[in-house]
């Protein structure tokens, strides 16, 4: 799949536009990523808005790549020299769909919990992504069923 268009718009909490301030947008890969025999390093890709602010990142989608995919952004202005000013590092994680979509519409805050447990005897249904389940009675631990076996996402088949 092509990467896909992702509109934005950088502005001040004012309203006005950062024009002046040499603006770049960063758009980082959480981690080195696959998919359709692609590989995508986290080789930052950067975007200079336009005066109004506006800007267009031609990403590649996320929500079809081989793991748990998204990018991080970072905004960043220099001086009229090209030097360092300042930086903002959001920790937003943005998710970009195969159609693409507005910048705002996209991002979200990375959950606090990763990593869930399910303790029980039999196994959840249907669980989520980055889940495990540990076949154990939370009950009572002497009972004989319990196997402390840990299975990550969901059991084996077989």
């Amino acid at each position: 799949m092509p990467n896909v268009p992702v509109p934005g718009n950088v502005t001040e909490i004012s309203g006005n536009h950062l024009s002046g301030r040499n603006l770049e947008v960063h758009f980082t890969l959480n981690a080195p990523q696959a998919k359709s025999g692609k590989i995508f390093p986290t080789q930052p890709l950067t975007v200079a808005p336009a005066s109004d602010g506006s800007f267009t990142a031609n990403l590649e989608s996320t929500t079809d790549m081989m793991d748990d995919a998204w990018y991080t952004v970072s905004i960043q202005w220099l001086d009229s020299g090209g030097n360092y000013v300042k930086a903002d590092f959001p920790d937003w994680q943005l998710n970009v769909p195969t159609g693409g979509g507005s910048f705002s519409d996209l991002f979200g805050r990375p959950p606090k919990n990763t990593l869930m447990f399910y303790v029980s005897l039999t196994a959840p249904v249907n669980p989520p992504k980055n889940s495990a389940w540990l076949k154990d009675d939370p009950t009572n631990p002497e009972n004989p069923l319990n196997t402390g076996e840990l299975y990550l996402r969901r059991p084996p088949i077989g």
